[in-house]
């Protein structure tokens, strides 16, 4: 099996190709958090309200969720090589124009575009490490992968503080330019191209009967509201809320994520033994209660349960990519991982921030953070409506697998039947 492969186990160039997508999916994701840590000062620039701040990152979250789930179909066609690198190209020119917007409403114009080009590459991340490694390191190089993203939880902020010494809000997006164009051009260089050439009849609308997608959607919802939506908007309710000062906010919320990189990683190798189901259920439901001590009166309080909060979390996402895998074939997966993630983003780190804006300007964003604090919390019980096949390699395929070929002399995993 491993044969089909380009890489049986990770070691060698497997080591060296799997520390690219990490680094690229790193970067991507910091992209991604940096609005939350400079919204106080983009507030302040442009003298506007707690909800019309956070607009700019529901702005993003909605542009990323109207190209999530369309490049999770089309990316397949294309080609997820060839999709990716374009993705990062475009992001590349949108760094450059950002620094010029002279209004909010230029500024929000750019955003809305630079989510709707980020949105296009994570569909393709699951397709394109199943289809390198073997099944048998998938848990281990989707978690290693995936911790990216934990390691931008905590990079974030403290990057926020450290280049503020030196450079305007602005001028963060001319060094996001700078580092992708090395990153890009290495994948461009290492990667092999995967293409899937005959889709699967009516294969959405069979995806969308099952409940399984529904599922995972509000699962991916609630982590993301926790992970993006509330983390991106807690230095306004730090500083606007709480009167404490932009650089200690970000400080302290960049070391808050430092356990959310070791969580990451531990679970992908965990996973197996304890059973995806209660690791998803777990960490759902003691992040949900840690959010709710986020509102808590006492700082300090407040300081530890945003530790925890932030540490748990991050074993969502890597085990939520470990049950779209397993719960799909791969003709489904890539729309499965678009549609959930497209949900995430559109009310977990899109609608959700907005909602918290209002409640910081008419109530408080304490209010908030509990009431969504306990709706997790309830959603976790959605767990066990789960079907997850035991193994990557037992999957349940009610349809006819894609055909699909290597491109440029690779060979792939998935061949018709």
């Amino acid at each position: 099996m491993s044969g089909y492969y380009s890489y049986s186990a990770i070691k060698g160039r497997g080591v060296t190709f799997l520390f690219l997508l990490f680094s690229l999916w790193f970067l991507v994701m910091v992209v991604r958090l940096i609005l939350g840590p400079i919204l106080p000062l983009i507030e302040d620039d442009f003298l506007v309200t707690h909800a019309k701040a956070t607009v700019l990152i529901s702005l993003f979250a909605f542009g990323s969720s109207s190209s999530i789930f369309a490049s999770g179909i089309f990316a397949g066609r294309i080609g997820y090589k060839r999709f990716v690198v374009t993705c990062l190209a475009a992001q590349v020119v949108v760094f450059l124009v950002i620094p010029h917007a002279r209004t909010f409403f230029q500024l929000a114009v750019l955003i809305f575009v630079l989510g709707f080009i980020w949105g296009t590459y994570f569909p393709c991340v699951v397709p394109i490490v199943t289809s390198h490694f073997a099944p048998s390191v998938w848990n281990r190089a989707l978690a290693i992968q995936d911790s990216g993203a934990s390691l931008s939880a905590i990079a974030a902020p403290l990057l926020a503080t450290l280049m503020l010494n030196f450079l305007s809000w602005r001028q963060f997006f001319y060094v996001f330019a700078a580092a992708y164009v090395p990153l890009g051009a290495a994948f461009l260089f290492m990667a092999k191209e995967v293409r899937v050439e005959q889709r699967v009849t009516v294969s959405l609308r069979n995806l969308l009967k099952g409940r399984s997608v529904w599922i995972l959607g509000v699962l991916w919802v609630c982590a993301s509201g926790v992970f993006w939506g509330i983390c991106q908007v807690i230095p306004l309710y730090f500083t606007k809320e709480l009167s404490l000062g932009i650089r200690y906010t970000n400080t302290v919320f960049g070391l808050s994520r430092i356990g959310g990189f070791a969580c990451g990683i531990t679970v992908g190798f965990i996973a197996d033994r304890f059973g995806l189901k209660r690791i998803m259920f777990a960490v759902l439901c003691l992040t949900g209660l840690f959010t709710m001590f986020m509102g808590h009166s006492n700082l300090t309080v407040i300081q530890i349960a945003m530790f925890l909060q932030g540490t748990i979390i991050t074993g969502f996402f890597a085990v939520g990519l470990m049950a779209i895998s397993r719960t799909f074939g791969p003709e489904q997966r890539s729309m499965a991982a678009g549609l959930t993630t497209m949900m995430a983003s559109l009310l977990g780190s899109g609608l959700l921030p907005y909602l918290l804006g209002l409640s910081g300007d008419h109530l408080s964003f304490r209010f908030g953070i509990v009431i969504f604090g306990a709706f997790v919390i309830l959603a976790s019980g959605l767990v066990y409506f789960l079907v997850i096949p035991s193994a990557a390699g037992d999957q349940v395929i009610h349809e006819k697998p894609a055909l699909t070929r290597p491109i440029e002399g690779d060979v792939l995993p998935f061949t018709a039947e």
